[in-house]
């Protein structure tokens, strides 16, 4: 079998699709040495091919808004050319022009356009909106990363649930910091609280910054550190942050490599993540990978992820947020405990078991 797989996400910085779409891919090479796969994108593609039947498609269209366009027009030609049999998507949209004959899987990671539109970039939710619904019709297979995806997909999408198929994504690997030991961020401060991902309004970031002001961050000699691109709609979180009496308290290294990541991480006294939505949420394995105990949201698939080994919270509560690092900075036992539990949770996770799962519903698709 020949499959067609859109690897743009491995085309730019790698973000939570990206991770996943890396992991999966190495995974894949490892343990199938029958079917033929070509990636797919409208830039160099970063990974390593490791597999004879792999191949690499590449385009020279860097601009993120173009890429789109350029997978709509290009892929159905190149499916074409190259005698493509199944196309598989693992970030939301299938081109929807593909030849009738190859059969399509696709993989929807949230549906946050449906859930918080206000939360995106205009682009990107103009992008959801006109491409995922029909992606969905398209497709012969769904592979939903959380159940609470899976739900999600069914309660706003006319769509049949017996072809969603619940796989969850494996482990993220942080390299060793030591690979990269000249570029380590510098001036970490000695005690800090850790908040990873973009910056836009869904991360609900301006709770958190509020919350950290509750706290006392200088009685207790702690910093909020945060990493991630800059993102969107964030002009009142920068202009908070701006004005904030603890300003000096918060550190903003923006996007970091990934060994720098596991660093932070390290040295981190606990990771915020109350996001308002996730479809997964990475962070919560990443820090429980590094030792570091996780605060998180108690709604989405946040609780699916981490079980029983990080403090679930209400993230719509600054109140609750500030309690729970509070909680963090006063009682060393609990956060041992969820250290404990963190690194059992990780270990529950397997990118070889996602890779086999995916390539069920590979199969599966073909044969309907």
């Amino acid at each position: 079998m020949k499959i067609g797989v859109d690897a743009r996400p491995l085309s730019y910085d790698l973000t939570g699709i990206g991770v996943y779409v890396e992991h999966l891919l190495e995974a894949l090479q490892k343990i199938d040495n029958q079917n033929h796969y070509f990636l797919i994108s409208n830039g160099p593609i970063n990974l390593k091919l490791n597999n004879r039947k792999w191949a690499k498609i590449e385009g020279s269209t860097m601009q993120r808004l173009l890429s789109t366009l350029w997978m709509q027009i290009r892929a159905p030609r190149i499916a074409a050319e190259k005698g493509i049999d199944l196309f598989w998507s693992p970030r939301h949209h299938l081109p929807l022009f593909l030849p009738s004959r190859i059969k399509t899987v696709v993989t929807i990671h949230d549906i946050t356009h449906r859930l918080f539109p206000d939360t995106m970039a205009l682009p990107n939710l103009l992008v959801e909106k006109l491409l995922m619904g029909p992606s969905l019709k398209k497709a012969d297979c769904v592979i939903a990363d959380s159940n609470s995806t899976a739900m999600g997909i069914v309660a706003h999408y006319p769509i049949d649930s017996a072809k969603i198929i619940t796989v969850y994504p494996g482990k993220p690997n942080l390299p060793d910091p030591a690979t990269e030991a000249s570029h380590l961020p510098l001036n970490l401060p000695e005690r800090f609280f850790l908040f990873v991902g973009t910056l836009d309004p869904r991360k609900n970031l301006l709770r958190v910054l509020k919350a950290f002001e509750r706290i006392d961050p200088h009685a207790h000699d702690v910093h909020l550190v945060i990493v991630g691109a800059r993102g969107w709609k964030n002009k009142q979180f920068n202009q908070h942050v701006n004005t904030s009496h603890i300003r000096d308290r918060i550190v903003m290294p923006g996007y970091v490599s990934r060994p720098q990541l596991k660093l932070i991480y390290e040295k981190a006294v606990g990771l915020l993540f109350p996001s308002l939505y996730e479809g997964f949420g990475f962070p919560i394995l990443e820090a429980m990978s590094c030792g570091t105990p996780v605060i998180t949201s108690k709604t989405g698939s946040m609780p699916e992820v981490a079980g029983d080994a990080a403090m679930l919270i209400d993230p719509n509560e600054v109140g609750a947020i500030a309690d729970a690092m509070q909680e963090f900075l006063s009682n060393p036992g609990l956060k041992e405990t969820l250290i404990a539990r963190g690194l059992q949770r990780f270990d529950t996770f397997s990118w070889e078991k996602c890779a086999v799962e995916t390539l069920q519903v590979l199969r599966r698709a073909v044969t309907t």
